[in-house]
């Protein structure tokens, strides 16, 4: 009665295999060809990036006297410590200094006289390293 509790027989059903067939409304005559697979690719077809990091570096404010001469200071675009590159441009006390010297009646070439000269014009600096435009001084 012990040989009878441990064995236990369980019936097996052997099964053919069979070709898949398609339903009965696709096939017109006889038999069902499926496509062929798409081809195994064993590359991987997105890589992977390295992420990047942005570190910020804290904004430098030009701090510094500035006039119409050049002015040490350190650059804000490659911070680097440099000594100014200063243009000097037209402004609006140049303009205002020939109008007025036309009125009073220098109108024979002396009222264009502050159009040239130097301290009568704006001063922009620059870095002159990498050309970034610090700051503009003007006269008026």
């Amino acid at each position: 009665m012990a040989s009878e509790k441990g064995c236990v027989e369980i019936p097996m059903v052997m099964y053919e295999p069979q070709e898949p067939s398609a339903p009965e409304y696709c096939s017109q005559g006889g038999s069902y060809e499926y496509p062929a697979p798409p081809p195994y690719s064993y590359r991987e077809t997105a890589t992977a990036e390295p992420p990047v990091y942005l570190v910020s570096q804290p904004p430098i404010i030009v701090a510094g006297i500035f006039s119409s001469r050049p002015t040490p200071t350190i650059c804000p675009s490659c911070r680097q410590h440099i000594t100014t590159q200063v243009t000097y441009r037209l402004g609006k006390l140049s303009y205002l200094l020939c109008s007025s010297l036309c009125m009073v009646g220098c109108c024979f070439g002396c009222c264009f006289i502050p159009l040239f000269v130097r301290i009568f014009k704006d001063a922009d600096h620059s870095c002159p390293y990498c050309q970034f435009h610090i700051y503009r001084y003007k006269r008026l």
